[in-house]
């Protein structure tokens, strides 16, 4: 047998063994359902942290144990744990990936880079910001990886007529990544905390509407792009006064690319508007779906190639947060550890800690999938919680292996280690006291 699979084999059945112990641990106030669950969560988050198997493949394996272990203690049909797999969030999230891959396929996700690049001046603290201001816009909309692939093509390409040891581009090769894992914080398609945010608020009685998570999420978002492009503006000054920029591409649009922005405009403008015309957000996503796939502009490969990992995996968060919360499981955590005694100000300040660590470790999604379902119970009002948990899942800045974009920054060869090490902490302290600060004024308010 294969060295490297014989390994990963010996890892998993020592992740059953630890799973499988902690149901036979005596844990008082715990029921049976609450117990297999446990076991469940134990497992699936080793699965997550060491993805020895692939983070989507672990959703099927916690359907497949929910589906043979949880139905007879819950009393339930096995489908329930099968309907958060195709929940309204998941619906939302596939309209947006599906928009993202017609931006992308027929290059608009240029044009919107030119368009804004065209405009910003050739001094390098201009180029800083619209570098971040251009990244931070279109992961609002697109994958943070693709995003941050294509910017930082283009500071690859800005590298050729800068010298190399010139502090700009230390500045650029950060700055992208951390704006695109922020900007993301900015809509609820923009990454996928969000959307299981939504959704566990949703199951709670709470619906926040495409416009209502803007409302919020934007003003924040805003506010931490700022802390980003102050502390690398004033980290890294360059010696150039006007820095030699990439030649604007003109684009002359045909008319598949005509019809893939007017529907990208009626689609974010129905999102906008849902409240006026009570058509939900998520069937408003269908129309990219259907319009691009019903007049070839994306064919089966696309919709093959989109990015069903990533609503696999939203789905088995989903589900293991649903069984977290049916089962007991999280009820008896808040009684056990009785976080709602915390002053809510600490509160806060330390699930804004435990996820962003967590989460610089694991996938985003994985510690917004693990954490959600507690943090709603440990707060009376518990929208504070959830929410402070679902954007804080977006602060990896301190690794390559927090994010997609950490890593492909860190792999253009022109940051060390250390640098990320160094700034992303900064900016995730930062940012950590800016989000509990600013949920905190929000709950007050809606309070």
């Amino acid at each position: 047998m294969n060295k490297a699979v014989l390994k990963k084999l010996i890892q998993i059945i020592i992740f059953v063994i630890i799973a499988t112990a902690v149901y036979f641990i005596p844990i008082s106030g715990l029921n049976e359902a609450g117990r297999r669950t446990l076991s469940i969560l134990i497992f699936a988050a080793l699965l997550w942290i060491t993805e020895i198997i692939p983070v989507y493949v672990t959703s099927f394996v916690i359907l497949f144990l929910q589906a043979i272990l949880l139905t007879r203690p819950m009393d339930v049909n096995f489908r329930v744990f099968l309907a958060p797999f195709f929940d309204s969030v998941i619906v939302l999230f596939l309209g947006g990936l599906i928009l993202a891959q017609a931006l992308k396929k027929y290059e608009l996700d240029e044009w919107f880079v030119f368009l804004i690049l065209k405009k910003i001046g050739n001094t390098p603290r201009k180029i800083l910001l619209g570098f971040m201001a251009v990244t931070a816009f279109l992961s609002m909309w697109m994958s943070n990886t693709a995003t941050t692939a294509l910017m930082i093509g283009l500071v690859l390409v800005l590298a050729e007529n800068i010298p190399k040891d010139d502090p700009l581009l230390y500045a650029l090769t950060l700055g992208i990544p951390f704006s695109a894992n922020i900007g993301g914080i900015a809509t609820p398609i923009g990454t996928p905390p969000n959307a299981l945010t939504i959704s566990i608020l949703k199951n709670k009685g709470i619906n926040i509407s495409f416009i209502g998570w803007m409302a919020f999420a934007l003003p924040l978002t805003i506010l931490l792009f700022l802390l980003i492009y102050w502390i690398l503006s004033s980290s890294f000054k360059s010696n150039l006064k006007v820095v030699p920029v990439v030649k604007p591409k003109e684009f002359i649009f045909d008319i598949q690319q005509k019809v893939i922005l007017w529907v990208f405009l009626i689609t974010l403008a129905l999102w906008l508007t849902s409240e006026l015309h009570k058509i939900p957000t998520s069937i408003v996503s269908l129309i990219p779906v259907i319009v691009f796939h019903s007049i070839g502009l994306l064919n089966e490969e696309d919709f093959g190639a989109f990015g069903w990992d990533t609503l696999m995996l939203m789905g088995g968060g989903l589900s293991l947060g649903m069984s977290i919360e049916k089962s007991g499981l999280s009820s008896w955590f808040v009684n056990a550890v009785r976080l709602q005694s915390f002053p809510n100000i600490l509160l806060l300040i330390g699930l804004a800690i435990i996820t962003i660590l967590l989460t610089t470790f694991i996938s985003n999604t994985s510690a917004a999938a693990i954490l959600l379902p507690i943090a709603v119970g440990i707060s009376p009002k518990f929208i504070d919680t959830a929410l402070l948990v679902g954007i804080s899942a977006s602060i990896a800045m301190i690794l390559p292996i927090s994010t997609p974009p950490n890593a492909i920054a860190y792999g253009a060869g022109i940051i060390k280690l250390r640098d990320m090490v160094k700034f992303g902490s900064i900016i995730a302290i930062g940012s950590a006291i800016i989000i509990v600060i600013f949920i905190k004024i929000l709950t007050l308010i809606i309070s």
